[in-house]
């Protein structure tokens, strides 16, 4: 717009159109424009941004492929229907679902750990309505960050969200995800400001996570360096979370790196009373797989693609073990 008055104007039928559900009639006697210029106003401000549309059809849930999933492998599941084959909108009305109800069986003074990550930055964006029932909920991060990578601040900005609509204390663990040696790592874990983040993540008695693949491409790994990259080709991979890598049975690998990562071991996040994981992507299969086979998580939310890749998968394979 020109101006601010023709702002004011484009602001004024777009409110009276979207908020009050008058008629385009009404607007233009209302403003003593004509009908046309509302209607060019209304567009307008939809192209600058100033109106956005949210389609919420995340309600119903595949029961089939639900119990289909359970029975393989006892971990309770939500699947919600691919209705669109675009990740971003499938990820975003997992996200909603899961936001809706992934906090109700969390009691009041417990800690829930979170690792960054695009589905968590995904599930703390749908969280849109104060839960006012906690009062000394903490929130931590999983694991460090990836030095001069924008997953840092998209890790801030995780806690502070959550913690602001869950009315807990968030914490993020203030060091890198990969150190240079074990040696390093044990003097990081021997500063208090550290070890307490640490201590908090392998203590939390929930963890809210997603995975993703080995396949050295849809993954931040390859952000860890080219040599990293090189030395876990050497490994029949099935997926990682948090730098921990692990095969088609959930089983960590014991790398090269392992010595040097600032986040818990798998075995550490299968004792956690809940460890619900939230993955959408044929691409994540497999990675999803190799959880559920571990025992490493006991709720998963997906759609319903991912779920018959799933299960795709575990066809070739055999029973779970």
């Amino acid at each position: 717009m020109k101006n601010n008055e023709n702002w004011a104007l484009m602001m004024k039928a777009s409110k009276q159109y979207y908020q009050l559900g008058l008629s385009q009639d009404e607007i233009a006697k209302n403003l003593y424009i004509s009908k046309s210029t509302v209607s060019r106003l209304i567009k307008k401000s939809v192209e600058l941004g100033y109106v956005e549309f949210k389609i919420h059809s995340f309600g119903e849930t595949d029961e089939a492929l639900q119990r289909e999933l359970e029975d393989e492998f006892g971990v309770r599941c939500v699947v919600l229907p691919t209705l669109i084959d675009a990740y971003s909108v499938r990820l975003n009305d997992i996200c909603a679902y899961a936001a809706g109800e992934v906090f109700d069986g969390i009691e009041d003074g417990e800690t829930i750990a979170f690792p960054w990550g695009k589905t968590i930055e995904y599930l703390a964006a749908n969280v849109t309505e104060p839960i006012e029932r906690f009062k000394e909920l903490k929130i931590c991060m999983l694991n460090g960050f990836l030095n001069g990578s924008i997953h840092a601040m998209r890790a801030i900005h995780i806690v502070e969200k959550l913690s602001t609509m869950l009315n807990a204390k968030g914490y993020v663990m203030p060091c890198p995800l990969l150190v240079q040696s074990a040696e390093m790592k044990k003097m990081l874990l021997d500063l208090p400001s550290i070890r307490a983040i640490y201590e908090m993540a392998e203590n939390a008695e929930t963890a809210i996570i997603s995975v993703g693949p080995f396949d050295m491409q849809h993954t931040y790994l390859t952000e860890l360096g080219a040599d990293v990259v090189e030395h876990l080709r050497q490994f029949d991979g099935a997926g990682n979370l948090a730098g921990r890598t692990y095969d088609i049975n959930g089983r960590e690998f014991e790398t090269d790196l392992t010595p040097r990562l600032m986040s818990i071991p798998l075995e550490e996040l299968a004792r956690k009373r809940l460890r619900v994981c939230i993955a959408v992507g044929e691409h994540k299969a497999r990675a999803i797989v190799g959880m559920m086979r571990g025992g490493i998580i006991n709720r998963l939310y997906t759609d319903a693609n991912t779920a018959r890749a799933i299960l795709r998968i575990q066809a070739g394979l055999g029973a779970a073990k």
